[in-house]
């Protein structure tokens, strides 16, 4: 009975750290560096930065429904996440090979952006078996506390990674020089990024145990026109899940807007608020408090108002904050809505997933998280499209009104979202049924 208890918090514990471990990633390569080190280090234009995004989840969108079917026929979620990890890793680190060995510019550039999508392809498609093995860790009651806590965690773990990663960029931590680092610039972010996900991540490669299921090596070669179809059965079966569809849909238009305001948010505070290097990361190490709270207390949230009424508080706060953000030039203002992201961005995640696994049964949560996967990651194709598209469109209104263009058109997408979400069934479990 100990034993199994002490089995089941190590589990809990490792599949938090997790989210730690990934969110290194998240912040250091996608939110800071990879853009900054193409559009400032390289100076080069929105559009590279977009068209890397995108690749890598066109990649998503076409595998993830069909590995989350497979993962969940055999009982396989670990394996994947491990493999998906640990390509993430590796291709991660040879952005900062490529970047320091290559000196032909069109070169680097291809090889950067390729290995790039490798990579972010690779993480996105992890988080949709690190996702469905939720429910493995902790028991149903406590889900929205235990997704919060990833969060929070998460968030720690980008304080942890701006500062390590920051001595590698800068040559010192805030103005005070450490021995034996010389300033390398962007590119030299990439390579400790990937060795801190890798050390993070292992405690879940050891911890978190499957239950038994059924797995035959010799049939695991399904058919591919096999696998598509029910995909297409479960998109097209929806009905029988109510309200799986509207919540898959309204999830692309809000997703679109936070996954592109992740992208490009560091490019924004240096180029249209005018922060430098150090005081972007600083910027993004001071959000870490709210988001930290937001994520926990929403969590709660999630348990005692239901993941459907805490997601439409927290898709109303977004669209307050991104109007701020395109109504003012302040660098104070900046701040202050920065503070409120924080707090929505963590709250998205802490409410989202719950209200996923109260719409479908536990044994399709492979499956439908391949769909969720595939929402968001359709909405991560189009998001960088759009922000160069209207950034392009109001090219000759200047640099503050092409960004701030793009900003509003971010709000618009999660305006969508909120609506279309008022349509999904609040399917609340009363205590006894959990």
């Amino acid at each position: 009975m100990n034993a199994k208890s002490n089995t089941n918090i190590a589990a809990t514990l490792s599949w938090i750290l997790y989210d730690f471990a990934n969110t290194i990633y998240s912040m250091n390569i996608v939110t800071m560096y990879f853009s900054t080190w193409i559009m400032i280090d390289l100076a080069l234009g929105d559009y590279y930065v977009s068209l890397a995004n995108s690749l890598s989840m066109i990649l998503v969108a076409l595998t993830m429904p069909i590995l989350g079917e497979i993962s969940d026929r055999y009982q396989r979620k670990m394996v994947f996440l491990i493999s998906y990890t640990l390509i993430c890793v590796v291709f991660t680190a040879l952005i900062g090979v490529a970047g320091y060995t290559i000196e032909i510019l069109n070169s680097k550039l291809t090889w950067a952006i390729i290995f790039f999508v490798v990579a972010n392809y690779a993480y996105q498609g992890g988080l949709v078996f690190y996702n469905a093995l939720l429910p493995s860790v902790c028991s149903k009651r406590s889900i929205g506390r235990v997704s919060g806590y990833g969060v929070a965690l998460g968030y720690l773990g980008s304080v942890l990674g701006l500062v390590f990663v920051l001595p590698f960029v800068e040559g010192n931590l805030f103005g005070l020089d450490i021995p034996f680092i010389e300033k390398g610039g962007s590119i030299a972010a990439f390579i400790p990024s990937a060795a801190l996900f890798l050390v993070f991540a292992i405690p879940a490669f050891v911890f978190i145990k499957e239950p038994a299921g059924y797995f035959q090596h010799d049939k695991i070669k399904i058919d591919i026109r096999t696998s598509f179809k029910k995909v297409w059965d479960a998109l097209s079966n929806t009905r029988k899940y109510p309200g799986v569809l509207r919540f898959l849909v309204a999830k692309f238009f809000y997703e679109d807007a936070i996954q592109t305001l992740i992208i490009f948010m560091a490019i924004y505070a240096q180029i249209v608020m005018g922060f430098t290097r150090s005081e972007t990361t600083q910027f993004f190490i001071a959000l870490i408090p709210s988001a930290i709270v937001g994520s926990t207390v929403f969590g709660i949230l999630t348990d005692h108002l239901g993941p459907k009424k805490t997601l439409t508080i927290v898709l109303i706060g977004w669209i307050l904050c991104l109007l701020a953000l395109t109504l003012s030039s302040s660098q104070i203002t900046f701040w202050i809505v920065g503070a409120f992201v924080g707090i929505f961005l963590g709250s998205t995640w802490t409410s989202a997933r719950p209200l996923l696994i109260s719409l479908v049964p536990k044994e399709m949560l492979g499956e439908f998280f391949g769909l969720y996967s595939l929402s968001g990651k359709m909405a991560a194709i189009l998001g960088p499209i759009l922000w160069a598209t209207v950034v392009n469109l109001y090219e000759k209104h200047g640099v503050i009104i092409k960004y701030k263009a793009a900003i509003g058109s971010l709000a618009i997408m999660i305006l969508v979202g909120l609506i279309i979400l008022q349509k999904v069934p609040n399917l609340r479990q009363s205590k006894s049924q959990q």
